[in-house]
């Protein structure tokens, strides 16, 4: 099997396991408008985007991604809350980086949900992270916002939510903070001495002075 077969491959596993979770598997054109891209990203997007002219229809985009697209369709027929899922071929200029492919595959799961929008965020996050397993991958987010709900989601006090809210542009640093309220990180040597020396306190019966 070929690369870009195997790849066809994993994407229609991908929507497959997307339409059994309710959503409705969509399609876009490749060719997208210009003016709606650029109303959106600005004319930074031309610089990342191949754009071509058409006689009739005015200047026209390789389709960069499929969230736009499917926005729109969602606003002119949809109704919420809703759950889509697609999965074609994205087109991206590569100025920079030679060994990043201009052309790809993009798989997409979308829930639309105003009236409970972090967990439709946590729905697609979990359901990404569930078909992701069986390739050894991880599901990765730039999303700062969905990390700061999940912190204050947590099971925890409010001086641990503030401390790792506190430090969450610093990976390493949260992640250290993490590694130490769930156990994982060996505690200080000193903070073991202290501890053992309450215990012995404790055990020694009533102190009368």
């Amino acid at each position: 099997m070929t690369p870009k077969a195997k790849t066809r491959s994993e994407a229609a596993r991908f929507l497959d396991f997307f339409e059994g979770q309710g959503a409705r598997r969509v399609e876009t054109d490749i060719l997208q408008p210009a003016r709606v891209l650029l109303d959106l990203y600005g004319e930074d997007i031309r610089a990342r985007a191949y754009v071509t002219s058409d006689t009739l229809r005015g200047e026209q985009m390789l389709r960069p991604d499929f969230t736009v697209p499917v926005v729109q369709m969602h606003m002119e027929h949809g109704a919420e809350p809703a759950r889509y899922t697609y999965a074609g071929e994205v087109f991206r200029r590569q100025e920079e980086d030679i060994s990043r492919p201009s052309e790809f595959m993009q798989v997409g799961y979308e829930v639309f949900d105003r009236e409970n929008p972090a967990a439709a965020d946590a729905e697609v996050f979990a359901l990404f992270q569930q078909v992701l397993a069986p390739l050894g991958l991880r599901a990765a987010t730039g999303d700062m916002g969905i990390l700061m709900a999940a912190v204050r989601g947590l099971s925890t006090t409010e001086r641990r939510k503030s401390a790792l809210l506190r430090h969450i542009w610093r990976p390493k640093r949260f992640r250290a903070l993490l590694d130490r309220y769930t156990g994982k990180a060996k505690p200080p040597e000193t903070r073991v001495a202290l501890l053992q020396a309450v215990d012995a306190l404790e055990g020694a019966g009533p102190f009368i002075g």
